[in-house]
């Protein structure tokens, strides 16, 4: 069952207090009788509009059902929601969803049972000005004789703009077993293969640049090291790389502080906090990381790592850690890594703060890996936690030229029952592409929020502190500091809500409630 579902303007003042500042699109927790369950996918169509592809059903107790996917339009200009599809599915339809690389238009593309006990690829095609798809005009391609899997797909459009589909079928001894196949967007069956057992479940695969018609893919290994698998066009593995999961170690003759380790702690796949991509000769790898110290001075933090090695050498060229929360942590979420085509990196990853306050941060850096500027997103007071399934991709203007990164992404609601997707867009300066000045992305941050005696304050490379002022809610000054700008004096200050005004050199500023416990 298909069919279009109009979409009413969403009331932001039911979920925020000041929705006239939230950069913010925040669709609400349900959508007529069914449960958000995760964001599958996002890409950006040729009109500039955002189409987010959200899985959704209905919750009993502790087994939900699937019940297919809503697709979402948004326009960041406003951020108005402008359309969507509800496509009815039992199954668990993850698509591929993507502009149309052969001309106008959008794909989605999925795989699903032909009806006679084997594997059909679907590819819909619907135009940018409407949702709707009509499935008269669907190509289906028969693929194999057995029923898929459909929680293990992998899909991708490579340079040649064919379509690279990676599946799942379990064979009468009940072993799985790996198709991948090359499809036309016109559904013509170009190569297909069976991987071998020692490459079932590698995660994701895409095209490696440098080599040029060769894909890759990688899987965590029982020790937890990283394994990149280099598939040439036929499918056949022309060579494999470890990356270990050790960064740092050494070891001291001091006996109170015998031991200092750090490692990455890689994921099974993306949505373990785990991303690879390929850049010229070279791999980089984002992964939550453990920093360990043994004995007396034990010590242990956690936080996000990057690292670039050399491909055909696995030689570390640089390496760069993020940490905000030193001392036990429940860990770090790394949601989404891009690459620029000019090399440069966006990382966006979610990290715990003091009273359960999660900060999402959005990091550019150049290609040696420092830091270009880092925005800190979600308000910490709003209590919505951005850990559960996120998209991102690179914003571009109409001539396609990039301009900054968009994230698409799902988030719980810390205080009550309740979640919603959200849309963030950043240009390339690290600014809010909708308004300047709103309460949802800065260039720093500031916690624990509540406090008893003193908020602290990290702010972005790219930005210089000249004040930070407190006021009361009647607007009397109550605090104002012009140095040590690193953190806010709350002692002495009758409980309640302040605002907090920060002034940086270039003369911007921003405006943020805190609370003196």
């Amino acid at each position: 069952m298909k069919k279009l579902l109009l979409l009413i303007t969403f009331a932001f003042a039911a979920i925020f207090a000041q929705a006239q500042e939230v950069n913010m699109g925040f669709i609400p927790p349900y959508h007529p009788g069914y449960s958000i369950f995760n964001i599958e996918n996002a890409f950006q169509q040729s009109d500039g509009n955002i189409v987010s592809n959200v899985l959704v059903g209905t919750s009993n107790g502790n087994n939900p059902i699937v019940e297919g996917n809503i697709f979402y339009k948004a326009s960041f200009d406003g951020l108005q929601y402008t359309d969507s599809l509800f496509v009815a599915d039992s199954l668990l339809p993850y698509y591929l969803f993507a502009k149309d690389p052969s001309g106008t238009g959008n794909l989605r593309v999925n795989i699903e049972p032909d009806g006679y006990g084997g594997t059909a690829l679907r590819i819909s095609h619907f135009p940018d000005d409407d949702l709707n798809i009509d499935p008269a005009e669907d190509l289906v391609i028969h693929l194999c004789d057995t029923i898929a899997f459909d929680h293990f797909n992998s899909y991708m459009i490579d340079s040649r703009n064919d379509l690279i589909i990676k599946y799942y079928t379990q064979s009468s001894d009940g072993s799985f077993v790996c198709h991948i196949a090359r499809v036309g967007l016109d559904g013509t069956i170009k190569h297909t293969a069976v991987l071998p057992q020692n490459q079932n479940f590698l995660i994701t695969m895409d095209e490696f640049e440098s080599a040029s018609k060769q894909y890759y893919q990688w899987k965590n290994s029982d020790e937890q090291n990283l394994f990149i698998y280099l598939l040439d066009s036929t499918f056949q593995m022309k060579n494999s790389y470890v990356i270990n999961k050790q960064l740092y170690y050494k070891f001291y003759a001091d006996p109170y502080y015998a031991e200092v380790m750090s490692s990455f702690s890689f994921g099974s796949d993306n949505f373990n906090s785990t991303f690879v991509i390929p850049d010229g000769e070279d791999i980089v790898v984002a992964a939550p990381y453990n920093y360990d110290s043994a004995w007396v001075h034990d010590f242990h933090e956690c936080g996000a790592a990057v690292a670039r090695y050399e491909l055909r050498t696995m030689q570390r060229k640089a390496l760069k850690y993020f940490n905000d929360q030193p001392g036990p942590s429940t860990g770090v979420n790394i949601m989404c890594f891009q690459k620029t085509s000019d090399g440069n990196l966006y990382l966006v990853f979610r990290e715990p703060m003091p009273n359960n306050n999660p900060t999402m941060s959005v990091v550019k850096l150049d290609r040696d890996l420092n830091v270009i500027w880092r925005r800190f997103c979600y308000e910490q007071s709003y209590k919505y936690d951005p850990y559960i399934g996120m998209f991102s991709g690179m914003l571009n203007d109409n001539e396609g030229n990039e301009t900054g990164i968009y994230i698409v992404g799902y988030a719980a609601n810390l205080m009550q029952a309740g979640s919603g997707i959200f849309h963030f867009f950043l240009t390339d300066e690290g600014l809010s592409t909708i308004q300047e000045g709103n309460i949802d992305i800065r260039p720093y941050a500031y916690y624990p929020n509540p406090t008893q005696d003193r908020l602290r304050l990290q702010y972005s490379p790219d930005v210089q502190p000249k004040q930070v002022e407190l006021y009361d809610l009647q607007g009397r000054l109550v605090r104002s500091q012009s140095q040590g700008l690193e953190s806010l004096n709350m002692q002495g200050l009758a409980p309640g809500q302040y605002l907090m005004k920060v002034t940086l050199e270039d003369g911007k500023s921003f405006t943020d409630k805190v609370v003196k416990e």
